[in-house]
Parts: structure tokens; sequence; C-alpha cells
């Protein structure tokens, strides 16, 4: 009996580390389009995913804040990344078109879109 809740307690204490795996773009997308695009359905939702894409497109969303367009090396837009911290904020608006990057962000609610959202995100 206590092996089985060390090991329950171990599972539920490494859970949290599961989340900040490296996470492919395109699968976690393919998910997204297996649910119907939406994220509702997805275990990555308000979670941290860490992933490596190429920025697509640099814009603004109406607050004036940065907004990236990510994706795969062919183009394809698979994601929109914004984040809160301003000095992250700052290295998402620098980042050029055909950079490659890897960031950790928190996959957001998404229905009804081409792309999967994430906020708070980080580039590593």
């Amino acid at each position: 009996m206590k092996h089985t809740a060390l090991i329950a307690l171990s599972l539920g204490l490494l859970a949290p580390l599961a989340a900040h795996a490296a996470q492919d773009l395109p699968s976690l997308y393919q998910a997204f389009e297996e649910a119907g695009n939406s994220t509702l359905s997805m275990d990555q939702l308000n979670q941290t995913v860490t992933f490596t894409a190429v920025a697509l497109g640099v814009s603004s969303n109406l607050a004036g804040e940065p907004l990236i367009e990510a994706g795969d090396d062919q183009g394809n837009v698979l994601a929109r990344l914004t984040s809160d911290d301003e000095q992250q904020a700052a290295k998402l608006g620098a980042l050029e078109e055909g950079a490659t990057f890897t960031a950790s962000c928190t996959l957001q609610f998404s229905s009804g879109t081409d792309y999967l959202s994430f906020g708070d995100c980080t580039l590593k």
C-alpha cells in the first residue's frame, strides 16, 4: 500500500514537469484539427508547452502588443503567440520573419479558428 501511494504521489509531482516537455507544434495542430479546430478537449489546454517554430508574421494585436504568427518550415501558419510580460513582448516583437525560435507558452482556448492561440509566451 505504501508503494502504491508513493508511486501515485511521484506521478502527481511529475505531471507538471511533463507539461513543460518539448512539444511538436505540427502534432499539437493536428490534435487541434482532429478536435474540430477547438482546444477545449485538448489535454494541453491552459498548460505550458514548449515548442520550436518559425516566425511567419510579426504584427500587433488591438492593444498594440506584439502578435507572432508561428508555423512550420513550409510556411503554414499554425499558431499565434502573445505575451503579457513587457520584456518577453519586446523579444517577440523583435523576431524577424523566417527566424526559427523556441518558446514556452500557455495554450489558450481557441474554437472555430484556423490556428492555435498561445499566451504568456517566453522565448528560450
